[in-house]
């Protein structure tokens, strides 16, 4: 080959280069959006005032509206449940709820029991493997399980809504 004609080479790689660099930024600007949240979350230590409508997730998985009054049923309920201000943001902690349930599996004894934990110091989300010692968690088959789920609804959305780190 000339040197006229691999620096034409070069050039249209150059091109085609920018070209995907644009397109991998067009796929994670709409990953972004996906990850964002139409509604405001609602603050943790946030309690409705009397009046107030609030979401809990019905033991079906399903969002249930009540309004606040001073009755004890309402404090109890506000007390022993997570509460959200809109069904919205009610609706996407079922979702990750049941999804997480759905892809878990109980533990097994000297298996491959993944399990996933927030790592407050580096502020990362992580997965760890256990074979003999059972903690109070759900468990995977796999790293791939969770890294689905976690693609699935955003880190953000698993963090809040189902390690509950705020």
């Amino acid at each position: 080959m000339k040197i006229e004609e691999l620096l034409k080479a070069l050039e249209t790689q150059k091109k085609v280069l920018e070209e995907v660099k644009v397109h991998i930024d067009n796929i994670e600007q709409e990953i972004k959006k996906l990850n964002e949240n139409s509604f405001e979350s609602t603050p943790k230590d946030w309690k409705p005032k009397n009046g107030e409508k609030y979401w809990i997730a019905h033991y079906t998985s399903n969002p249930t509206i009540f309004i606040c009054d001073e009755r004890m049923i309402t404090k109890n309920i506000i007390k022993y449940n997570r509460i959200f201000k809109t069904k919205e943001e009610c609706q996407l902690y079922c979702d990750i709820q049941r999804a997480f349930k759905d892809a878990s599996r109980e533990f097994k004894y000297n298996s491959n029991n993944y399990y996933i934990w927030y790592d407050h110091l580096n502020k990362k989300i992580k997965y760890d493997c256990l074979f003999s010692v059972q903690h109070k968690d759900i468990y995977f088959d796999s790293k791939k399980t969770i890294e689905n789920l976690i693609n699935k609804f955003g880190e953000e959305n698993v963090k809040r809504y189902y390690l509950e780190v705020y």
